[in-house]
């Protein structure tokens, strides 16, 4: 007989919460331990984000799967391999779709609360300021070592940490519990968008999560939106760091008044499609 699904998610919110409480204490300790002069250095920061984004993502998908499966990786396919094809694409894809986060992210910015929602707006907006924060400490004025530090560190881990848990984890359940990988994809993206606590990319985050859902259903293996991750993490972090070097803030860029930036969000939306559907006719036919 198989397991309740209502203990099976019990068993989930219990390693997610263990893994939380301990690595994220463990988190502060080490930082203490080691950086107790400078709490928001690079190195504090390094460090304190490893190990915590570890304890709660990757160590909990691990013991979901051991629990599940008595195998490490195979409830969240990891031990398969992507298609070659299909991770040719993502390579592609990965460029084109940029763009397109970024206009939608420009968009999710303008959204406003009504008046009677102010100090929601208030709270959220504040949230996002301190991740602005977060990231403009780690990439401020940096060189060519600490540019790819940040690689590893900002696009490597937790593209390979989230995803265990998100598409590796929580959508194979939410598929077995609702017996539609539709569903599971949709709200396995709702909760990896609003998890990261930055509302103001609310949309493009779950649009890129639905990407990523679809991309771990196609290639029936978890490296397939590990890789497209990581790569949409690193391109953002290395196109970052070229403007900075050439002075260009692209937190002040107004979108609105570059007309030239919307013809190449066209033709990216269209490759994005096409590509997209592409990778749905290629598992489809294999």
């Amino acid at each position: 007989m198989g397991k309740s699904p209502w203990l099976q998610l019990l068993y989930l919110l219990f390693f997610i919460v263990g893994g939380l409480t301990i690595f994220g204490s463990l988190a502060l300790l080490a930082g203490k331990l080691f950086f107790a002069e400078d709490a928001h250095s690079r190195g504090f920061l390094y460090l304190t984000n490893f190990i915590s984004t570890l304890g709660i993502f990757f160590v909990p998908a691990l013991l979901f799967s051991f629990y599940s499966t008595k195998k490490w990786f195979s409830y969240s396919e990891a031990n398969k391999i992507a298609p070659p094809q299909m991770i040719g694409m993502v390579l592609v894809l990965s460029f084109f779709i940029l763009p397109v986060i970024a206009y939608l992210g420009y968009f999710n910015e303008q959204i406003a609360l009504p008046e009677s929602m102010q100090k929601i707006e208030t709270w959220m907006r504040e949230m996002e300021e301190a991740a602005k924060v977060f990231t403009q400490t780690l990439t401020a004025n940096s060189s060519f070592s600490i540019l790819m530090v940040n690689i590893v560190i900002m696009a490597l881990f937790p593209a390979v940490f989230e995803e265990f848990l998100f598409r590796g984890t929580i959508q194979p359940f939410f598929t077995k519990w609702f017996n539609n990988k539709h569903i599971a994809i949709i709200l396995t993206a709702f909760i990896f968008s609003a998890i990261h606590f930055q509302f103001f990319g609310f949309i493009p985050r779950f649009l890129l999560g639905i990407y990523l859902g679809y991309l771990f259903i196609w290639g029936k293996s978890l490296w397939l939106p590990i890789i497209a991750h990581f790569l949409h993490n690193a391109v953002s972090i290395i196109l970052d760091f070229g403007a900075q070097k050439r002075g260009i803030d692209l937190e002040a860029i107004d979108l609105n008044q570059m007309k030239e930036f919307y013809p190449v969000v066209l033709v990216c939306v269209c490759v994005v499609a096409f590509g997209v559907f592409s990778l749905w006719k290629k598992q489809s036919l294999g």
